[in-house]
């Protein structure tokens, strides 16, 4: 979808809201038990036509959704007609000679192009019957670069770039590009695990595969948390606009009243970024020492004090979301990563997106290793009671999460491939995904739009405008994109300008420990593709022709 350069982002938000305003207009209950028991409401669009709702002739029984050239399928109930005349894009859907008195499932793939596509019933047999139609969501598929227009030259220097830094010690990466619902590109470079313990590389290092797991990190926030949030608010279960404590009644004391659920979203409730719960030697003392996870959450809830006011310039915090995790518990239900398995990984067909993968069968082998040795930093830092060694692989990197919370928090612990991804980034583009409906586009248009407090991010997203960010997405991503990034070295980026998904996969964090005075770094993190910005230059410039 390609917006006007003169176009605010409000304007844009208002145009997408109307939208969905139509395609979620005119659901009905089928007459068919088969139809009840088989189209889950709402779908990306669901209506009973012909329509007598205005006076207006070239606005009855005319809809529009979105799909891709190629791809889509309509669900289609005659009920009590016995003929009908639809129209897609100006074109006569052909109806089998047979119409069945069952609901039909008909492929449009010889009548959809890229964006949005335009629905007329011109006729339904006899006068007074109406015809059932629900649109699935669009997928992903496979696709080329030449077909979708990408510069060979560029994505040839993108790969070298990548190449070129593994060749210089970078441990490996898998880069994911995705336009118009198509994959264009799907690359594997590099190693999923390269070093030993002591940072020696490996005689026979394993190769990175187009399917490897990641530690994604602080896209967790995203893909788990911020992704069952809006699960809850679609639902009616849950509005960010009250206050926590609606939610967590116990959460009380020192203007916890006056924090809204949202105020976590956009990391304006005024938590500092972070608390080490599994130190005993924590900024805060013995008291908030945890390494049990009811433990910790009661912390969240009830002790961790607030370092700034609410509703300052929003500072990033992991506390902030780690707590929201807890409150998605409470309104859910279930734990975070059994919610979110049972609502919406498992529904959308995901095999490789898990909390502790290990515990849920997947092959230590199949996944990124992270540091080389535990949460050592080489040695470097000061030893706590439960510190882990050797090479981590499949358990959580970040120690809050992995110590203080069992590997499933708000903040960190989601382990999923590029693929995947990917998938669930269609999600908040379209609502759903092929015949599964997740998100409405009234609450996808209010998470991702910019905050009024601090534009850098939505609702838990951050977002391109103003350019602040351009070391994720780069110099040339649109004022629309958002995303968001991973501290093991994940990034992802969804541009709705020009229908662009792009997903980087790093385990930059599997590499030795440098010293800088009397600090010290991952050397990982030096190199331009653990740094996201040249490779999302390269992306755009491939695909813009610059």
């Amino acid at each position: 979808m390609r917006y006007a350069n003169s176009l605010t982002w409000q304007s844009v938000c208002l145009g997408l809201l109307a939208l969905s305003l139509v395609l979620f207009a005119g659901s009905v209950t089928a007459s068919s038990n088969d139809w009840e028991i088989r189209v889950r409401e709402p779908a990306q669009l669901s209506v009973e036509l012909p329509e007598q709702r205005s006076q207006r002739t070239l606005v009855n029984d005319r809809r529009i959704f979105y799909s891709y050239r190629g791809q889509g399928a309509l669900w289609l109930d005659m009920q009590q007609a016995t003929a009908a005349r639809i129209e897609i894009n100006g074109r006569e859907l052909a109806l089998p000679v047979e119409l069945s008195q069952q609901p039909m499932i008909l492929s449009l793939a010889d009548y959809t192009r890229d964006g949005l596509n335009q629905l007329h019933v011109a006729a339904v047999e006899p006068p007074g019957a109406a015809i059932h139609l629900r649109f699935d969501y669009p997928r992903l598929v496979e696709g080329s670069a030449e077909q979708a227009g990408f510069s060979a030259q560029r994505l040839a220097e993108l790969d070298a770039l990548i190449e070129q830094e593994v060749a210089a010690g970078f441990p490996g990466a898998v880069l994911l590009i995705a336009q118009n619902g198509r994959v264009i590109k799907e690359t594997a470079y590099g190693y999923a695990k390269r070093y030993d313990s002591q940072g020696q590389p490996l005689a026979q290092p394993e190769p990175m595969q187009t399917d490897t797991l990641f530690d994604i990190a602080s896209n967790s926030k995203m893909y788990a948390t911020v992704y069952a949030v809006m699960k809850l608010v679609t639902d009616g279960l849950l509005d960010v606009n009250a206050p926590i404590a609606r939610y967590l009644p116990e959460y009380q004391g020192d203007g916890r009243e006056l924090r809204l659920v949202r105020d976590l979203l956009d990391h304006s409730a005024g938590y500092g970024s972070e608390l080490h719960f599994f130190r005993p030697d924590n900024r805060l003392g013995a008291d908030f020492y945890s390494i049990e996870t009811e433990r910790t959450k009661q912390l969240l809830i009830e002790q961790v004090p607030f370092e700034r006011p609410r509703g300052h310039r929003a500072v990033y915090s992991d506390t902030g979301f780690m707590l929201l995790g807890a409150l998605v518990e409470r309104v859910a239900g279930m734990a975070l990563d059994s919610y979110l398995e049972q609502e919406l990984y498992r529904p959308l067909g995901l095999s490789s997106t898990w909390f502790n993968p290990l515990q849920k069968g997947i092959a230590a082998s199949r996944i990124a290793a992270t540091e080389l040795d535990g949460n050592t930093r080489g040695g470097i830092r000061q030893q706590f009671p439960a510190m882990r060694r050797g090479v981590l692989r499949g358990e959580v990197h970040d120690e809050k999460a992995f110590y203080s919370l069992a590997g499933v928090a708000g903040h960190a612990g989601l382990f999923s491939t590029a693929r995947e991804l990917a998938m669930l980034m269609m999600l908040v583009q379209h609502g759903g995904y092929g015949d599964l409906p997740v998100f409405s586009q009234p609450v996808i248009q209010q998470f991702v739009r910019p905050s009024s407090r601090d534009h850098r991010f939505g609702l838990g997203w951050r977002t391109a405008v103003g350019g602040d960010l351009d070391w994720h997405f780069g110099p040339y991503a649109s004022r629309y994109a958002f995303g968001h990034t991973g501290w093991t070295g994940t990034a992802t980026l969804i541009d709705p300008q020009y229908d662009l998904l792009v997903v980087l996969l790093t385990n930059k964090k599997h590499s030795p420990i440098a010293r800088d005075g009397n600090s010290y770094y991952f050397t990982g993190d030096r190199f331009e593709t653990g740094m996201y910005g040249s490779v999302m230059s390269l992306v755009y410039q491939a695909m813009l022709g610059l």
